[in-house]
């Protein structure tokens, strides 16, 4: 095989390489997103948990006052009652002391219940808001898990292509070649052959080729690696 055939399976093996990349790369940014999704959902449930228990947090203080106000009236009816059976005014005194106090505990009581109430309907239209945007996320993660899915069966559809494409493209070059190409791409992961540029410098690492060396690539005889990146070079006209 000449040196411009074999530059050019090596460029036609390097755009199959770049498709890979490519490919590959979406696809792992289609599993970031929907575990981007996948978290958005689970922190919303955890807050939808947490706003609940606040809601039975208030729910259980509105019933522990309820009954201090029951337990408050009932008192006071009481002392109400022995206020009328007073026999003398130190009895009076001491059962209006008593009421007094038993009154006092009652109005607090009561406010504990109003403001605990309160905290109940506050928790309760938080968590109605947090459960509606909570529905929305998990519609929101189905429907386009869905279409991940299509994405992902034809994305890797492509790059089991890419990949029969691929050992198709290696098997029409010889050892030595895909050696260097493997060696100056890194197995793939970056561009193995570079341009050589109308003013003689490497097109990676612009490092500037001899005069000797620029006429062989330009000629096409074989092969060239830049001294400077080890990168393949190939004259222009063949980009």
């Amino acid at each position: 095989m000449q040196g411009t055939d074999i530059v050019e399976e090596l460029l036609t093996l390097q755009e199959i390489d770049h498709r890979i990349l490519k490919i590959e790369d979406e696809l792992e940014s289609l599993g970031g997103e929907v575990a981007g999704l996948r978290e958005t959902v689970e922190t919303l449930e955890a807050q939808v948990a947490r706003i609940r228990a606040e809601v039975e947090e208030a729910e259980g203080r509105v019933r522990q006052f309820h009954r201090a106000v029951e337990a408050g009236r009932a008192t006071l009816k009481r002392l109400e009652a022995r206020s009328v059976a007073v026999a003398n005014m130190q009895q009076h005194l001491a059962v209006r002391s008593e009421t007094d106090t038993a009154r006092r505990n009652l109005r607090a009581a009561e406010d504990d219940q109003l403001d605990a109430m309160q905290d109940v309907e506050t928790a309760r239209g938080a968590l109605r808001a947090a459960e509606a945007e909570l529905g929305e996320a998990t519609a929101q993660m189905a429907e386009r898990s869905t279409a991940v899915e299509g994405l992902r069966t034809t994305l890797e559809g492509d790059l089991q292509h890419c990949g029969v494409s691929r050992r198709t493209q290696e098997s029409r070059l010889d050892r030595r070649a895909l050696q260097l190409y493997r060696t100056a791409g890194g197995g793939g992961r970056q561009a193995a052959l570079a341009e050589l540029t109308v003013d003689g410098v490497c097109g990676r690492c612009y490092t500037a080729i001899p005069k000797q060396q620029q006429t062989e690539i330009r000629a096409r005889r074989h092969l060239a690696i830049c001294e400077g990146c080890g990168i393949i070079l190939y004259p222009g006209s063949l980009a």
